[in-house]
């Protein structure tokens, strides 16, 4: 986000002037139901993690999802929906942002320790 030119302050409706990461917590928002999906298929109702369910949790980056048609990693759909942010907010284009569309927990690439 930062590499894009967005300061992380300035939220779209985050705006409390004690979190650092107001504009990162705006646009997490739409991925909170792949990371929901994840601990619901891999945890339940634990209240305390195991390594590997937090390593579940942390896979959670190179799960599936869809974005314009096209099935991606969230990392690269994270990319995806800031750079479509960044061409609207500099009238770069006539575009709406680019939002994940979920699918079934699907992992794309593995995660090493």
């Amino acid at each position: 986000m930062v590499a894009t030119g967005f300061h992380p302050t300035f939220g779209i409706h985050h705006d409390s002037q004690l979190n650092a990461f107001n504009l990162a917590d705006d646009l997490i928002e739409p991925y909170r139901p792949i990371v929901d999906l994840v601990a619901h298929e891999n945890i339940g109702a634990n209240i305390q993690l195991s390594k590997s369910e937090r390593k579940e949790i942390a896979h959670v980056l190179h799960n599936a999802c869809m974005v314009d048609g096209t099935k991606v990693n969230v990392l690269t759909a994270i990319d995806l929906m800031i750079e479509s942010l960044k061409r609207i907010i500099l009238d770069e284009a006539d575009e709406k942002i680019k939002l994940p569309t979920i699918i079934p927990i699907e992992s794309m690439e593995g995660i090493t320790e």
